[in-house]
């Protein structure tokens, strides 16, 4: 059982301003050596000529490396770029080597982990409560800041306690990530915010195989080419369960024979923004196009009722109506109207989004949403969320744009709650999103996937698994559909997905599906054998440059049995040969991410004092002794063992640019180790069940389906049995 005992009350480092004055920088440094949450009183304090309610120096202890959390930073599409207080999809993982560096650190810093120079972690944690933002920035005299922002008008005075800033510190940086989230979620100003991860359902629909129509045909989807693409799903071999309507059917007023938007970023938008054709387009209503819809979603819903294997279908929506946000002459009616504000109050002709009074947010969301789940879908996937800030702080009327964004923020998760089943959350790197989610288990970790862009698959690996370390206390991570047959990474983004834990979901058209890189992904009946909780840096990866550094990136994500998988690749960028090494110790890390201890390692005054199953498939858990000093390490590419010991702990390797390792790690017990189905991606989650008599002479195994399983014995080496179906248990003898 888990005996969670009270935490120690939280210490807020405090500081009271004077009535009616302005913010400044003014006052002692907040200490982030004293672990908890600082939190600031104001009274009628109106924001600075940068807009600013507050900004003060926060004072670091020793550290040796650090990897700061912000938007388009050093490798970024644009690294130029600062739209902040959006971070669109892009927060990158920047380690940062040095006080100069730290020192010019972007603004819209959204966490930060630091390797101490005692060993210990420290992570600081940015806050932002139902009212005020805070973020971190590097400051060339302070070497580090923190800065807070309502974002509204310059004449709107705040009064009010403000959640400042997490400190945490434990002894890797996964336990220090999770201290800093549940003192952060537990404080009383942030308690209604959200809800970790393990907290939430993970959605049935994610369990399996999924498809989405955006790589394959970007805007270009009507009625016809939808239900043609359904059609092929169902005539396919592969058993795909679920499908995604994604961006190209909303009603923005355009006409079907217009010129295709451009959706690569960058396109006439500047580099790494949406183009600005694309911000232009409103939403008119929250009916299909008319023109490539004409019959509405009926006859799609049809199409998909028609094949038995298609169970679940989704929707894609903009967070704020369309990418310009809703449009002045909308058709969603004057029930709808008067909840809305124009953006600039003097024109006319400006978007609306939800209005700043109670209820606003949730006439809108509940009009928006409503149609979509009477027309038959499932679930929806938000797109455009960290935008939605940014709207707001851009609008001259309004008074407090981080108070209208959480409006927005909380009226969609009840919404999500009272009419699907799941959401995929996209486009959303600010911590207001991040932090804000009470119902959404899944959230886009990266920017986009594009298919046989290997500049873009290098990125898109790095900064879905680097993102994990913060955003995994809060949600699934949704590493994006793939094109499995992506000449460049096609493999790679197999391998990826299948260590990832979130959605695994194709976007080629099914005539193109590469059979034999998506079946290690699933069992016969579509469902995706997923790790017991999301990949995560090994703790050297935290802190390297995997586009300059001459080191492999490594992650690690927990399987059944105490198993664990881990990938490797090269990044670099120039390309060159990197260096790695598998080590039997790496296996202590599988625990970082797991449910069962809290989002995370133990925090402090976690007792565990034993263990509980994993809520779904293929959790295998038993009651198995504590791994010995022997590790097998099973090399799923050369389908190869190794046994790792004390005296031969470590295995190294080398990788050509763009390529990958992909291993299983499992301990030996009373001579024992189990490796799985060699066919699949994870092969120890195939196996249902594994369990070693006491004296170590037999094992009992069954798997999810029949199919072959691996095992090894420190006497007779590899062996391979076959398992039946419907899970029968199998006893062989060493």
């Amino acid at each position: 059982m888990i005996t969670l005992t009270p935490l120690a009350p939280v210490e807020s480092q405090t500081t009271h301003r004077t009535p009616g004055r302005k913010a400044n920088a003014s006052g002692d440094p907040l200490d982030a050596a004293n672990e908890g949450v600082s939190t600031i009183s104001l009274q009628h304090t109106r924001p600075d000529a940068p807009g600013l309610l507050y900004s003060r120096p926060v004072r670091l202890p020793d550290w040796k490396r650090c990897c700061y959390y912000a938007p388009f930073q050093r490798h970024a599409i644009n690294p130029a770029l600062d739209l902040w207080p959006e971070g669109y999809n892009q927060c990158h993982p920047l380690p940062l080597r040095n006080r100069t560096e730290l020192r010019q650190a972007k603004r819209g810093g959204m966490f930060a982990i630091f390797g101490l120079t005692d060993g210990s972690f420290l992570a600081l944690l940015p806050l932002v409560g139902m009212r005020t933002a805070a973020w971190l920035r590097g400051d060339p005299d302070a070497e580090l800041q923190i800065d807070v922002a309502h974002f509204g008008s310059h004449h709107t005075a705040f009064t009010g306690d403000i959640p400042l800033l997490v400190s945490a510190c434990a002894a890797t940086p996964y336990a220090a990530t999770a201290r800093a989230w549940k003192l952060a979620l537990s404080h009383p100003l942030m308690r209604a915010a959200g809800r970790l991860r393990h907290e939430k359902e993970y959605p049935e629909v994610f369990e399996y195989l999924g498809w989405c129509s955006f790589e394959e045909y970007k805007l270009d989807i009507n009625e016809g080419i939808i239900t043609g693409a359904l059609r092929s799903l169902a005539a396919s071999p592969v058993p795909v369960r679920w499908a995604l309507i994604d961006d190209g059917h909303i009603d923005d007023g355009s006409r079907a024979t217009d010129p295709l938007m451009q959706t690569q970023e960058g396109a006439d938008g500047g580099p790494g923004q949406v183009s600005a054709t694309m911000q232009a387009r409103q939403l008119h209503s929250a009916r299909p196009h008319p023109e490539k819809f004409p019959h509405g979603w009926a006859p799609v819903r049809a199409v998909a009722d028609a094949d038995p294997r298609l169970r679940w279908l989704g929707l894609w929506l903009n967070y704020n109506g369309y990418w310009g946000g809703i449009a002045p002459d909308h058709q969603l009616g004057a029930d709808i109207d008067r909840h809305l504000i124009a953006l600039d109050p003097d024109d006319p002709g400006s978007a609306r989004l939800p209005g700043e009074k109670p209820g606003d947010a949730e006439a809108f969301y509940e009009a928006f949403t409503k149609p979509v789940h009477e027309a038959g879908f499932d679930f929806i996937k938000v797109d455009n969320q960290a935008a939605n800030l940014r709207f707001y702080a851009d609008s001259p009327g309004v008074q407090n744009a981080v108070a209208a964004a959480a409006s927005c923020r909380h009226a969609l998760e009840k919404t999500v709650a009272g009419h699907f089943k799941a959401i995929i959350g996209c486009m959303a790197h600010n911590n207001l999103y991040i932090l804000h989610q009470p119902v959404s288990q899944v959230m886009r970790c990266s920017e986009d996937y594009k298919k046989e862009d290997a500049w873009r698959a290098k990125h898109h690996l790095h900064n879905s698994f680097g993102n994990m370390l913060w955003m995994g206390q809060t949600v699934w991570g949704d590493h994006d559909m793939f094109h499995s047959s992506d000449r460049v990474a096609g493999a790679l983004m197999a391998r990826s997905k299948a260590i990832s834990g979130g959605p695994v979901y194709l976007s080629d058209h099914p005539d193109h599906f590469a059979k034999e890189l998506i079946a290690p992904l699933h069992l016969a009946d579509g469902r995706i054998l997923r790790p017991l909780a999301p990949a995560v840096p090994l703790p050297e990866s935290v802190f390297i440059d995997p586009y300059e550094d001459d080191e492999a990136y490594r992650v690690i994500a927990p399987l059944p049995h105490d198993c664990a998988a881990l990938a490797a690749w090269n990044l670099t960028h120039p390309e060159k040969t990197v260096r790695g090494a598998w080590h039997m110790d790496d296996l202590q890390h599988r625990d970082a991410m797991l449910a069962s201890s809290g989002a995370g390692v133990p925090p402090a005054g976690l007792e565990i004092t034993g263990g509980t199953p994993v809520p779904h498939f293929g959790s295998g858990r038993d009651a198995r002794a504590t791994p010995g000093r022997q590790v097998l390490l099973y090399d799923t590419l050369t389908r190869t063992v190794r046994l790792l010991t004390s005296n031969d702990a470590e295995v190294a390797f080398t990788l050509a640019p763009l390529t990958d390792a992909f291993v299983i790690m499992s301990p030996v017990v009373r001579g024992w180790a189990l490796i799985g189905n060699p066919e699949k991606y994870l092969p120890p989650s195939f196996v249902s069940r594994f369990e070693i008599s006491s004296d170590g002479t037999a094992i009992t195994l069954a798997g999810a389906e029949a199919g072959s399983v691996l095992v090894w014995h420190t006497r007779s080496g590899l062996r391979q049995i076959d398992v039946p179906s419907g899970q029968q248990p199998v006893t062989i003898n060493q």
